[in-house]
């Protein structure tokens, strides 16, 4: 059964927490790129975390979408909008991390998602209330995409969700629920990863 956590960590570097505080105050295109960037040049231990817990180290960052260095048993290439397609035009999630154990075999697989949004609870026709939705939704596909990935075949999905804010219950509940009827979600965790940087 798909399971969801939440994490949370503070960001210490004052000069880290301005910048991340005006991108989130701008809108949903500055704060991914402007966290995205602060995880690219390591300025926020998120790289290092997944090099702690999988005792793989994330040596390599490659903004090519198909082609580029890819993960071995002996490093980690994070991979930045590596491009796993559903549909056309349609790019699931921000980053990905693939850890290869014995036999070249994919093990584990973390997906980075940047996002302000922490209520996706909302129904309705106006533009907050679509944004939800569409949330929700992006959030159980991207997770259902990635576990029926041929290449992920019985690998661990740990779907990272970095927003400034920790979640509603309510949320957590709205993105597990549909996860437990599509096919392979057992192995995906969703870990709703607050980044604080207020103060």
């Amino acid at each position: 059964m798909a399971r969801v956590e939440t994490r949370r960590l503070v960001v210490q570097d004052a000069s880290v927490r301005n910048l991340l505080r005006a991108a989130s105050a701008d809108s949903g295109d500055s704060y991914e790129k402007a966290l995205g960037g602060c995880i690219v040049r390591r300025a926020i231990p998120i790289l290092d975390m997944i090099g702690e817990e999988t005792g793989i180290p994330v040596a390599q960052v490659s903004v090519l979408k198909t082609r580029g260095p890819r993960s071995s048993q002996s490093l980690a290439v994070f991979q930045w909008q590596r491009g796993h397609r559903h549909g056309p035009d349609k790019r699931w999630p921000d980053a990905t991390i693939e850890i290869v154990g014995a036999r070249g075999m994919i093990n584990t697989v973390y997906a980075l998602e940047i996002s302000l949004q922490t209520d996706i609870t909302r129904i309705g026709g106006s533009p907050r209330c679509r944004m939800s939705m569409g949330k929700a939704s992006q959030l159980a596909v991207t997770a259902a995409v990635l576990a029926a990935k041929p290449a992920y075949a019985g690998a661990e999905i740990r779907y990272w969700y970095l927003c400034p804010w920790e979640p509603i219950q309510e949320s957590q509940n709205a993105v597990l629920a549909p996860l437990q009827n599509m096919r392979g979600t057992d192995r995906v965790v969703l870990c709703w990863f607050a980044v604080e940087h207020a103060g």
